[in-house]
Parts: structure tokens; sequence; C-alpha cells
């Protein structure tokens, strides 16, 4: 038990040591976002706890009676996530949770896996040699479109508006839920099943069907699957795209070449010829050093304005004596390290073994 506290003391202390992203101020709850609001002189981080809000409460059920009546419901708490989303232009984003860690385990499997980009990059390399087309789409609340298989009910909380103090029962697969992710995977999967879609023995989320050009080719159509993140290839994805929007609906009813993946920017080129999809993390690496130069401005450190390698020639760090790293420093440091590999992951592909 000392040692359980001692991991969730760190857990909490490093959740609320971060304060911003991409150079902009991150709320921790829907008090914060109107102190900022109010001091930014626009409402950005209240429309989206509006828009969360709303979106949410189909997942919900008004219920009248006595909630220590319902046999067999655990009482939940709820709270935000706050995020800015930096391929949309920096959009503020708010995200409505269960504390899905207040209740027991489920019987059934809980988590949901995500396409690797490993086969993105392999699967974008097919679509060059196959003459494929790429489109790709998001699907709005997707956890909310799948049942819930947890027997839960929550009291609205101030974020609710005029409906606080409300008893709810979660019907559907609320973000949070230890369920919720496994739920929406296997309900997203029954409709592949339905559309012919096979789930691929190397990456059980790059599902592929066969199909045949007009020429007589046969080829296979793919979709990639990232949670909510969809990727169609095929001559023409648009039609395997509308096919799912029956059941599913996507943000803005948008179905649209990707313009990024995975943190990744996809640029279609023509390379000796040929037309191809090409991955770049300049989008991130740019947030990454405004996000950086924003958070050492006022300290003894600065980022040097020329390098030609990542550290000095003759560094030795067993002869180091400078100071040792405070808690906030260490964690700063921690998340430069994750910021790099990230980058590198998804950019220079060619050097990941080294920096790694």
């Amino acid at each position: 038990m000392k040692k359980r506290g001692r991991i969730i003391s760190k857990v909490k202390s490093k959740y609320w040591a971060r304060a911003h992203k991409y150079g902009i101020r991150v709320p921790k709850n829907i008090k914060e976002a109107k102190e900022i609001d109010l001091e930014n002189g626009d409402t950005q981080w209240m429309d989206s706890v509006c828009l969360e809000m709303k979106n949410v409460r189909i997942a919900l059920e008004e219920y009248d009676g006595n909630p220590e009546e319902l046999i067999g419901f655990e009482e939940i708490t709820g709270h935000l996530v706050f995020d800015v989303k930096l391929g949309e232009n920096f959009r503020r984003k708010a995200r409505y949770c269960a504390d899905g860690h207040k209740t027991g385990a489920p019987s059934s499997v809980t988590y949901s896996t995500v396409v690797s980009r490993d086969s993105v990059r392999i699967l974008l390399t097919i679509a060059a040699l196959n003459d494929l087309k790429i489109l790709g789409a998001d699907v709005q609340n997707a956890f909310l479109t799948a049942s819930n298989k947890e027997k839960v009910w929550i009291r609205a909380g101030q974020e609710f508006g005029p409906e606080e103090g409300t008893i709810f029962l979660v019907t559907r697969a609320l973000y949070g839920l230890k369920s919720a992710s496994a739920s929406f995977r296997a309900f997203m999967a029954e409709k592949l099943n339905d559309m012919g879609f096979k789930s691929s023995y190397a990456d059980p989320d790059v599902w592929l069907r066969a199909a045949t050009k007009t020429d007589g080719e046969e080829y296979y159509e793919y979709m990639l699957m990232y949670v909510d993140n969809i990727l169609a290839l095929s001559i023409d994805p648009r039609v395997i795209l509308v096919d799912i929007q029956t059941s599913f609906k996507f943000k803005n009813d948008k179905i649209e070449p990707p313009s990024s993946y995975l943190g990744a920017r996809l640029q279609e080129k023509e390379i000796n010829g040929r037309m191809c999809w090409t991955m770049t993390s300049v989008d991130y690496v740019n947030a990454t050093i405004k996000n950086v130069e924003k958070t050492v401005e006022g300290t003894r450190w600065k980022l040097p304005t020329k390098v030609t390698t990542p550290m000095m020639s003759n560094f030795m760090p067993e002869f180091d004596g400078t100071p040792e790293l405070d808690k906030k420093d260490l964690t700063f440091y921690q998340e430069l390290i994750g910021i790099l590999r990230w980058a590198t992951e998804i950019g220079r592909v060619d050097i990941l073994l080294e920096v790694s």
C-alpha cells in the first residue's frame, strides 16, 4: 500500500505540474477554464466544455428513483480533461471522463489495440505501388456509439449546468470506463465484418477485403483503425467510408485526404514519376520548439541558435559536476526525452535505433 501511495503521489504531482501545451495554458478543471478564458478575453475553453457536454449527453439516461434501489449498480464520479489539438489549428478540447479507476474490473477484456506506425508506413507504400487512393475520417464521440457493459450511475456535477445534481444511468461506453475502449472496438469490428473486411493476422487493426479493379486486376482494399481515426485505402475509398457512415457520425461529416496521422504530417507527392504519400514530423517539431522556448523563458537555460550535433563531441558525463535536477526540472527533462523519441519515430525512422 505504501508503494501504491508513492506511485499515485508521483503521478498526481506530474499531472498538476504540467500547465502548458504548445505554449498554451491548459486548465485542470472547469473553474480554471473559466479563469483562463477571462484572462484571455475569449471563450475558447468554455466553448469546448459546452460542446463536449452536449455530445456526451447521449450516453446518460436520467433516473428519477432512489439510486440506492439500483441493484448491482455502482456509483461513479467524472471529471473534465483538457487538451490542445495541434492538427486542428490548436483547437481547445474538453473531454468528460468517468472515473473508471474507482470501479471493479469487469470480467471481459477491457483494452483496445491500435494500428502500429510500422503498419501505416507499409500500407502507404502498398498504396503507392498499387495506385490506391487514401481518404480519412474521424468518428465523432466514438466510444459513445457503443453500448456500456458496466452497471454504473453518476450524479451530475457543475459541468452539467442546469442539470447539476441529476442522477444519470450510464448507458453508453463513456470515456474513462474500464470497458469503454473494448466496447467501441467490438462495435466497429462487427461493422467491418458485416462489410466483408477481415482483420489481419499481423496487425489486428489493419482490415482487408478482396476487390477487383475495372480492368480486372485483383487487389485488396484496406482499413487502418487507430481508435476513432480511420484511413481507407482503395481505388474508391469514399464508397467504403460512406458505408461506415451509416452507422457512425464523422466529425464535421468530413471524408477527405489525410493531412496528419498519429501526430505526423502526411503529404501526397510525386516521386520518380509515381504518386506516393510521405510522413514528416515538421509540425510536431515546430510546435515542440515553441513549447520548450516558452517553458525555459526566464530560467537559466536557453536554446542554442547553432547546433551541428545533439551533444558536444568532448562531453564526458562521468566528469559532470553540475547540480542534480529538482523534481520539476526532472519531469521536464523526461518530457524532452519523450518528445525527442516521438519526433524521431514519426519523422526520422532511420535513426530511431540510435536515439532510443
